[in-house]
């Protein structure tokens, strides 16, 4: 009779397990995760509204998957934006071509010979949308659909790559499942992993462990942080910056930009994104031509074309003539240049107005002696209260 009263329990609760696993796996149902890679890379920083999308039958990618900028990986295809009150306009380019997408006209056409490419970019979060397919096959690059456990694979290539699909999955399979795991927090959904379909074909991977307690968690508070750089320090607050794994905006002074190229060079070849600082003392149109300035040199020596401007004691006119002018006024929330006081003072006064803050806060710092002790001072104790950090980018502002 106990016999049959354990044989009774165990089938009661292999039922129990069976339904809970179901109704676990059912919640899943319907959520479609897409995580992007380029050559051997997941791109760990995009978040939950740039996430891949079908529309109207095309995929869909935000234009972030061909900003080397800010996804650390060149596919040697590079970005460029103007927006003005009546038009607004982007463009992909590399040494092959360029194609200006017109998102108000909905229309893509060749740069150089005014050929309809027959598609278009779309608006979808306030960010800019890419059709893969189109864009990839323009700028011969290669991309792949692959059903895992976690989400469908997109990865994109140029040739560079060392793994195989099979072995990329394979070695990502950790990170994917974290990045799966946040965007169905970010998504409000709890799920089991479950292998998405998809027409591109591939192999699925096992799942991983489930995370120990917190891990994948958001975190409260995002830096962005910027900098207000002379030239001369700038080398010593790259080393803190990479140091720490910390990518930022970094605005250089037009007049400044030869004097100092090694330093530019180097800023955009580790991923931080780069900007223009003028003074508007001599009045607006002195300060938009000295911009001007700046853009050429820095297409002209690295094929870079920045939108983002750093004007300062502008008035509200100016800023609207600026922007009118295709250029991003930068906007930040706590301005922690140097002041004259000792870096701890000033390390401490940084650290306060982050504390008890959510969502992202935007700061803006220079690459003065002291400005670079105040960083290296107070990165560990941001990392230490758990602050992530955001690569500012012109779609920001």
């Amino acid at each position: 009779m106990r016999r049959w009263r354990r044989a009774l329990s165990c089938l009661w609760a292999a039922v129990l397990a069976v339904s809970l696993l179901a109704g676990t796996q059912a919640a899943a149902d319907g959520v479609e995760i897409y995580i992007m890679a380029e050559n051997d890379q997941i791109l760990v920083d995009l978040p939950l509204e740039a996430m891949p999308a079908w529309i109207g039958g095309t995929m869909y990618v935000p234009y972030h998957a061909f900003d080397w900028t800010y996804t650390g990986v060149n596919l040697g295809v590079s970005y460029g934006q103007n927006r003005t009150n009546t038009e607004y306009t982007f463009t992909l380019y590399s040494l092959s071509g360029t194609l200006l997408f017109d998102l108000n006209a909905g229309t893509c056409v060749e740069q150089s010979s005014g050929e309809d490419m027959g598609m278009k970019a779309v608006l979808r979060n306030s960010r800019v949308f890419v059709p893969l397919a189109g864009v990839c096959r323009y700028f011969g690059l290669n991309y792949s659909y692959t059903p895992t456990s976690y989400g469908t694979l997109i990865r994109i290539t140029n040739g560079q790559e060392w793994l195989s699909t099979s072995q990329f999955v394979d070695s990502a399979a950790n990170q994917m499942r974290v990045r799966y795991n946040e965007y169905l927090k970010a998504m409000g959904t709890t799920a089991s992993p479950k292998p998405t379909s998809s027409s591109g074909g591939g192999g699925s991977v096992s799942p991983s462990p489930s995370p120990s307690p917190g891990e994948g968690d958001q975190r409260q508070l995002t830096v962005a942080l910027a900098f207000q750089c002379t030239g001369a320090g700038t080398e010593a607050l790259l080393d803190a910056l990479d140091g720490a794994e910390v990518k930022a905006l970094l605005f250089f002074r037009p007049e400044e930009l030869a004097g100092h190229e090694l330093a530019v060079r180097r800023a955009v070849g580790s991923g931080h994104t780069v900007g223009l600082s003028v003074s508007t003392a001599n009045g607006t149109q002195a300060a938009l031509a000295e911009l001007e300035e700046g853009r050429r040199w820095l297409e002209e020596h690295l094929h870079l074309r920045t939108h983002l401007a750093l004007l300062e004691e502008l008035p509200d006119s100016g800023s609207e003539a600026a922007e009118q002018a295709g250029w991003v006024c930068w906007s930040g929330d706590l301005d922690a240049r140097d002041d004259g006081r000792s870096r701890s003072v000033q390390r401490a006064a940084l650290l306060d107005g982050l504390a008890g803050r959510q969502g992202t806060v935007w700061v803006l710092m220079d690459d003065s002696a002291n400005g670079v002790g105040v960083l290296e001072q107070a990165l560990p104790r941001m990392e230490q209260a758990d602050y992530r950090f955001h690569l500012p980018v012109e779609t920001d502002f």
